[in-house]
């Protein structure tokens, strides 16, 4: 259906049954400008009471596909240039979580960008692994998210370089994760740290969830299935028409063990896989195959469009990354990215995706339409109009045109968590989960080792994982984001009046 705007749109209930909340939603003038990303447009079901079946005869069983769902599974990596592909139905999760499991031995070695989603930690804690960051930007000194996201070639060189001379007998890192492109649509180059990693004789694994699209046209990047990684992980549902809950994982080259991460797929997937969601899966691939091409000409087009259609913005402005899917938006001077976020959703109707302490996060997609690239600029331009003194454009550039390079150039991220330090590490993640534990002020917790994630959700990237000593530093950084309305999670106190730690007599004993 259209999203017509409205000057009084229907919002939800504050409280109710859910089936009539989104009914009441989807029936609004609220357009989706975030995931999933057939945006409640593209592609169609019946009802799908009438097709939610289970295991029976003539449609296969996931965990030994042998029928209808390994043809599916095969048109899927046809469609990207997969050697193998496996439908997920736990979301990109369980991906992550498979992917870890199947390269590494319980108690071995990791290396992993800081920035990773939390399944990549709890991959970790399963494992019992032992866990070495990369940052991004890549010193140390500075903080994890000052730069964009982006891992350098040089530095996961460097840190298997140091990982090869402390263990002679063939290192003791077993993977390298990376997550590209990072929420914001910020692309490492997977080329070169592939060729990296594979001169140490490990697999690379991408977590590409934000990158489904990707090589689907000119304007988007190339996807890490064709760039040199071994594992590759997809939320279809993310950026393609697909239902919310379903991705996909690519294997490559053969130093993945494919023997054993079917054996993690079965462990980590229900043994009840929905066939709705693979149908919707096999659907997706289905459109992309048979109408990919003039689909992805028409986004690309009206995204190009847009752009052009704001580059006279002089307060307001945009920041474009790799990828220009993702629509990061600044406000103009005197505004702060939540008044943004606030208008855009309640003034225009225009339901972001995630709020930054600087910008706001506009995610587009295939299913989008004319109508909402129109509402988007016509909004901006309404904004740009009374939202403060003049602020010119950087560089020089156009309001739009402020894009990271391969220079190194990039933008300042101010996203949540942008003044966060690597915290020390005390032990590990396993060991300080299992180790014995009590509850302590969170304000008066600086010193102690943490027992619980903090999250910043989304993304889902930890402040400070289980294992690593709280700060003073960290404890005002949180309080800030509280303040400001951002979602720190993790915490069993979700108020954050208190938090887990280790008893230190447990620090002690970990530490000798």
């Amino acid at each position: 259906m259209p999203f017509l705007y409205t000057k009084h749109a229907k919002r939800p209930p504050v409280a109710g049954f859910l089936y009539p909340q989104l009914i009441n939603y989807c029936g609004s003038d609220a357009y989706p400008f975030h995931m999933p990303g057939h945006k409640r447009r593209l592609g169609s079901f019946q009802d799908p009471f009438s097709f939610d079946i289970t295991e029976i005869d003539g449609f296969d069983n996931l965990h030994h596909a042998e029928g209808i769902l390994l043809e599916a599974e095969k048109r899927a990596a046809r469609l990207y240039g997969a050697e193998e592909t496996h439908f997920l139905v736990n979301g990109s999760t369980a991906g992550i979580l498979s992917a870890i499991g199947a390269v590494t031995n319980y108690g071995g070695s990791i290396l992993m960008a800081r920035n990773s989603h939390k399944a990549a930690y709890h991959a970790v804690y399963t494992g019992g692994l032992n866990v070495k960051y990369l940052l991004p930007g890549g010193e140390a000194a500075k903080p994890v998210f000052e730069n964009d996201g982006r891992i350098r070639p040089q530095d996961v060189k460097a840190a298997l370089e140091e990982d090869a001379l402390l263990h002679p007998d063939g290192g003791r890192v077993q993977a390298v994760y990376i997550t590209s492109p990072t929420y914001d649509g910020v692309v490492s180059d997977v080329r070169a740290i592939a060729g990296i990693v594979h001169e140490y004789g490990i697999p690379l694994i991408v977590d590409e969830a934000h990158g489904a699209h990707f090589g689907m046209s000119e304007i988007f990047p190339e996807s890490s299935v064709k760039l040199g990684a071994d594992l590759v992980i997809h939320s279809v549902h993310k950026t393609l028409p697909s239902l919310t809950q379903t991705a996909l994982i690519h294997v490559q080259g053969s130093l993945v063990d494919r023997r054993r991460l079917k054996e993690m797929l079965d462990i980590y997937q229900t043994s009840s896989p929905s066939y709705v969601l693979m149908a919707s899966i096999d659907n997706c691939i289905r459109i992309l195959s048979q109408q990919g091409k003039e689909l992805f000409e028409k986004y690309s087009q009206m995204l190009r469009g847009f752009y052009d259609s704001v580059r006279d913005l002089r307060r307001v402005h945009l920041i474009r990354t790799d990828d220009p899917s993702k629509i990061l938006v600044v406000p103009g001077e005197g505004m702060s990215a939540r008044e943004l976020y606030d208008i855009l959703r309640e003034k225009y109707g225009l339901q972001p995706e995630m709020l930054s302490r600087s910008y706001v996060l506009m995610l587009s997609s295939v299913g989008d339409d004319q109508e909402g690239f129109d509402r988007l600029s016509a909004a901006l331009h309404e904004i740009d109009a009374g939202s403060g003194s003049r602020v010119e454009p950087r560089s020089g550039q156009p309001a739009e045109a402020e894009k990271t390079g391969e220079s190194g150039q990039s933008r300042k991220s101010d996203a949540p968590g942008s003044r966060m330090t690597l915290p020390e590490s005390s032990c590990t993640i396993m060991e300080a989960q299992d180790a014995e534990q009590e509850k302590v002020s969170f304000g008066e917790a600086a010193g102690r080792v943490s027992g619980e994630y903090l999250y910043l959700y989304p993304p889902g990237i930890p402040l400070i994982t289980p294992g690593e000593v709280i700060t003073k530093k960290l404890i005002e950084e949180v309080g800030e984001l509280k303040s400001e309305g951002y979602s720190v999670e993790g915490a069993d106190d979700f108020t954050l009046s208190r938090i887990w730690v280790l008893k230190k007599q447990e620090k002690r004993r970990l530490s000798t």
